[in-house]
Parts: C-alpha cells; structure tokens; sequence
C-alpha cells in the first residue's frame, strides 16, 4: 500500500484576518504601566490595603518594617508580616492576580474586590514577594514583577514553591501567618525614612483607630501604633477631651429601596470640642492637634476610616466655628452602592438616596454646633478684660470727653488752658448677632464707650474670628491692632456734635461696612 501523507494545513486568508482581530481584553505592559497610578493617596493608604488583608486572615498583629535591601544598600524595602491564618500555594495565586480574591464580593468584612494585593504594591514598589505559610516551616513564596512584565518574561502569575523567609530579614515568624515584600520602592510619598514613619503612624493610627482600640495591634519599626481619634474623644496619639453631643443617630436601611441595594444599619455621632479649655493653645498646637483647619465628617465602613470630608452638610458651608465639633459616620459593607465606595476603600460618592436621608439630620446639627461654639467664644472673652480695652481706657483721660458728658475742669496758668486729671471713658467689646449691614456699631454711655462688632458680618466671620481661631501668625498683637483701630474710630464719632454730620458719619459706616463685606466674601 502506498503511504498516505496528511496534507498541511494552511489558513486561510480570511482565517487570518479573524485572527488578526482578535484583541485581548488587557494589554498586559499597557495595563501594569495604568494600574501603578491607580489613585492612592500615598504609601499609608497603599499599606492600608495589605493591614486590611491580615485583619481580615484574622490576624492578632502586624508589623511592619522599612529597611534598606539586604540584595540593594540604595534602595529601600517595605515588609509587612503578620500571624493570619496564611494562604496555600492555590490562595496564594489567587491573591497576587488582579481582580482574584477567594473573598470576591463577600460583604462580612473590609475586602471585597480582589485587587487589593497587587494594585496597592505595584503602585508603591515594582517588585511583590510573598512568603505565606499554613503551619510552621511550609512556607509556600511567589512574586509579581514590573519590570519582567514589561520586558514580556512574565505573562502569568509564577506558581508557588516552598521558599524559607530570608533571614537577613529578621522576621518573628509565628505558627501561620504572611509577609509581602516591597522590593525596588521608587513611589513611596516621602523619601525620607523619618518623616515617612511618622505619617505612617499618624494615618494608619487614624485608619485603623477602631481595631486598635478593639484589641488588634500594629508596630511600625518596631515601635507599637497608637489610635488617633479625629473626633479626641478616645485615648490615643492625640488630645482627648471632646464631649458628646446628644444621642447617637441611627439610620435602618431596607433591602427594597433600588436595584442592588441591601439592608444595613448606619450609625452616627457628633461631638463638640471644649472651647473654654483650648482657646488658649497656641496655633501650633491647635494645628498639630488637629482642631484648626480640620472641620468634617469621619466616614467609617465597618469601622474602618475610608474617607474624611465635608459629607452631608446640605446647603451649610464650611465656616470657622466649625472647627470645633466633629461627626463620625459607619456603615457596613452591604451598602457600598449607596455610598460609592471606591475600589481602593479611599472615598466615597454618596447616592442621592443617602444624601437625602442623612442631610436634613446633619445640617441642622451642624448649624447648632457652629452657634453653640460661636456663643461660647462670645462668653470665653466676655469673661476676661482686652489688652486693647485696658490701653484705650488708660489714654481716654488725655481727650476731650464726649459732648453730654461732664467736661474736665481746667487750670487757667499764664493764660494757657490746661486740662485736669481726669479717669476719661472706659472701653469695651462685644459681639452680637444683627440684622443691620454695619459691620460694628458703637455707643456712649455714662462713662464708658461700647464698640460691638456684627458676628453675622464677614468682616467678624472672615478675618476676626479667626484671630482667636488660631489661622494668623501672631493673632493677639494683630487682634489687639484691629481693636485699637475701631476704638478710635468709634472713639472720633462720639465727639461728633453736629446732627447732620453723624448722620454723615452712619451713612459712612454703613457703605464702609457694605464695601468690606464685598471684598471679603
């Protein structure tokens, strides 16, 4: 029999235009080069990720450390080590992909959408290493690498193989647990290590304050991570001494509201800072304490901070009173849709339906908080005499007294008048809420002279204020100043006898007053 020989198959010209057509979903080199600027707000955040995941492995501790590469003196390493549960070498796949999660849109905890591994690493260090073990001394270890992606040598994550944790690197290695390795850091937000460690502990100490408080615990270097309440009503790396504002509120959200909602409680708390106790900290320290310039809401997803902001507030702006008191916000997972919640657990974009239902309750909390610390700064400086009064009281024996008020007697020698001793006006200042335009009003009365300033005015809401809120350089010697100042203009206008000229006088006051409420909003 003669030998049968298979032709060759040869494609076919419109089998190879098909082919040509075909377009994978992801560009690998394209996509790893897009998802390293994925949006962290810098290294805390990006390691917020890797503590959520060892939390959530039910984790008791973790540490983390930076260090200089044992394999590399110039460059820096990030490890991260905990005593989790660990993963097996198929978990351990699972996780360094992008998009994989053995925990993929569970709502019982912090993780829900499988990226956080590997985008948060990438987007600090072009190399990931993880050993991770299930029991003692079978540690399984692979890696991601930038790098090798780009030069095409890596397409697929490595699998697993058994790999002891290097021990140049010092690690306590507990019965079960991970450590991730960042390897060739060229992103992190600070280049110096000092300054890095401090805001790692301040921002991870805030993120986490809720587990830390909760038993969890966390070292960085070595040194343990105290929780740092944005609200200082708890212990921790911060003042303590805010008080509590009415009663906790609580929002029950049914499962019936859209598509894709779910049912969840949502829980809120405001308190207010003792104004009596901390007017008279220094601006450094209202600003290092985080009562200046600081204003909002504490959002919190199963007790975890993700967001810091002024949410809920409806039409009331921000003002400067509102330094003064703080909100804190938490809801669980299952209502991630009605929150926006993003993927890298940074923000938040709250549907209508939430805004709606939280903001008439926030607004007008808030518009009561910013009164009472408005009235208690009235009652803090009512309570004790200004330089700028004292100073104005002891000129005032030098002038002219107020036309109605009893003139001082005068020595007649060599012709020449001279004026008598005499105690003058004393001065004082206050403040009110009124309806007039006038930014101050002033009045004589028996023997002393009153300037009140307009609270409701933003020449007091603008720039007075916040002398005593801690937003200038040197406040009481600026603030003394501008008291001076309105004394003696109020001072001049009492000695105005003519009608028709204080009338004058008020008209100016007013169109002055109308001219720098223009300029100043």
């Amino acid at each position: 029999m003669g030998q049968v020989v298979e032709a060759a198959w040869i494609p076919s010209q419109s089998f190879l235009e098909q082919d040509a057509m075909r377009t994978p979903i992801v560009q690998l080199q394209q996509f790893i080069r897009a998802i390293r600027d994925a949006g962290y707000r810098g290294t805390s955040y990006a390691l917020a990720e890797l503590v959520d995941n060892a939390f959530e492995a039910r984790a008791e501790s973790v540490d983390i450390t930076l260090r200089q590469d044992p394999e590399n003196s110039s460059a820096q390493v990030i490890l991260v080590s905990d005593n989790g549960t660990g993963m097996s070498p198929a978990i351990l796949k699972m996780a360094l992909q992008f998009g994989g999660s053995s925990r993929f849109g569970q709502r019982n905890a912090t993780g829900r959408f499988g990226m956080g591994l590997p985008n948060s690493s990438v987007s600090q260090a072009r190399r990931l290493e993880v050993f991770t073990w299930t029991r003692p001394r079978a540690v399984w270890w692979s890696y991601l690498d930038v790098d090798e992606i780009h030069e095409g040598k890596l397409r697929e994550i490595p699998e697993p193989v058994r790999r002891s944790v290097p021990d140049e690197y010092g690690l306590r290695q507990a019965d079960s647990g991970t450590v991730i390795i960042w390897r060739k850091c060229d992103r992190l937000s600070l280049k110096r290590e000092s300054a890095l460690l401090r805001r790692l502990r301040r921002e991870l100490g805030r993120i986490f304050r809720h587990m830390l408080w909760n038993g969890r615990s966390m070292r960085i270097n070595g040194q343990t991570v105290l929780p740092v309440d944005p609200l200082l009503l708890r212990p921790g790396d911060n003042i303590q001494g805010a008080l509590m504002y009415g009663e906790a509120l609580e929002y029950q959200i049914k499962d019936d509201i859209g598509a894709g909602s779910a049912a969840g409680k949502i829980t809120a708390h405001f308190v207010e800072f003792p104004v009596n106790k901390w007017i008279s900290l220094s601006n450094a320290q209202k600003h290092e304490s985080g009562i200046s310039k600081n204003a909002g809401v504490s959002v919190l997803r199963a007790g975890r901070e993700i967001d810091y902001g002024w949410f809920f507030m409806g039409s009331k702006r921000r003002e400067n009173y509102d330094d003064w008191w703080r909100c804190e916000i938490d809801f669980p997972p299952q209502l991630d849709e009605l929150f926006g919640v993003t993927h890298t657990k940074q923000g938040i974009t709250p549907s209508e339906y939430i805004t709606q239902l939280l903001a008439p309750d926030f607004e007008a909390i808030a518009h009561k908080l910013n009164a009472r610390a408005r009235s208690s700064f009235v009652k803090v400086r009512g309570k004790k005499s200004l330089c700028s009064e004292r100073r104005a009281s002891e000129c005032d024996r030098l002038f002219t007294p107020p036309n109605g008020l009893e003139k001082a007697p005068r020595l007649r020698s060599k012709g020449i008048n001279t004026p008598v001793d005499r105690s003058g006006l004393r001065y004082k200042l206050s403040t009110e809420a009124f309806t007039g335009p006038e930014f101050y009003l002033s009045k004589v009365n028996a023997s002393e002279l009153s300037v009140v300033l307009n609270t409701k005015h933003p020449f007091y809401e603008r720039f007075y204020h916040q002398l005593g809120n801690g937003q200038y350089f040197a406040p009481a010697a600026i603030a003394e100043t501008v008291e001076l100042l309105l004394f003696a203009a109020a001072r001049a206008e009492v000695g105005v006898e003519n009608p028709s000229a204080q009338n004058t006088l008020a008209e100016f006051r007013r169109s002055w007053s109308d001219l720098v409420a223009a300029y100043l909003r």
